[in-house]
């Protein structure tokens, strides 16, 4: 896995995976700086719109998913990996992972005690 964060903001890698994954599940970069990355993905008939992005707040780096039926913010979800259609982001210990698989809206949170 790889840092979602450096020392400037949403890591360069980071950007430019999410921005790559996001146009191949069709899906919409919406917001993109240096604190923070979003993208929306449309309603279709198998799934509502959803949002998901990263951003830093009050010196927190946070991850917010968001659907017409569920808000979901993590904090400190630090490195992430993209696989096929999913995104996974994850805390540095491995004790908290999200994934989000755009093709298909499924989306999990894994809590692990370390």
């Amino acid at each position: 896995m790889q840092p979602v964060w450096d020392d400037d903001g949403v890591s360069g890698a980071f950007a430019d995976a999410f921005e790559t994954w996001v146009d191949r599940v069709g899906g919409e970069v919406v917001e993109s700086d240096a604190d923070h990355v979003r993208a929306e993905f449309p309603a279709t008939d198998e799934q509502m719109m959803t949002g998901v992005g990263v951003y830093a707040a009050n010196g927190r780096h946070m991850l917010r998913f968001e659907t017409v039926r569920e808000e979901l913010e993590l904090k400190m979800l630090t490195r992430f990996e993209v696989a096929d259609d999913q995104l996974i982001v994850q805390s540095d210990k491995g004790s908290r992972t999200f994934s989000f698989d755009g093709g298909d809206g499924e989306w999990r949170v894994e809590k692990h005690p370390i």
